[in-house]
């Protein structure tokens, strides 16, 4: 199973839309990774939404979708 996730950050005031196999993994990681990505200068990330979708490639077109 795949999900989409859409986070918030209050700090920057924007959304971050994903896809993961696991998503509250993926969201932990976005918080506590230390690597200088676009998501560890939001922090804290907030979960706002999370969709089922029917396997990976579905996911992959829903996100860009939803980034449209």
């Amino acid at each position: 199973k795949y999900y989409i996730y859409i986070l918030y950050s209050c700090s920057i005031d924007k959304y971050y839309i994903g896809y993961s196999c696991d998503p509250y993994i993926r969201i932990k990681v976005h918080n506590t990774s230390r690597l200088n990505t676009f998501t560890s200068k939001g922090r804290p990330w907030i979960l706002k939404s999370i969709f089922q979708t029917k396997n990976k490639t579905h996911a992959i077109s829903m996100e860009r979708f939803i980034k449209k």
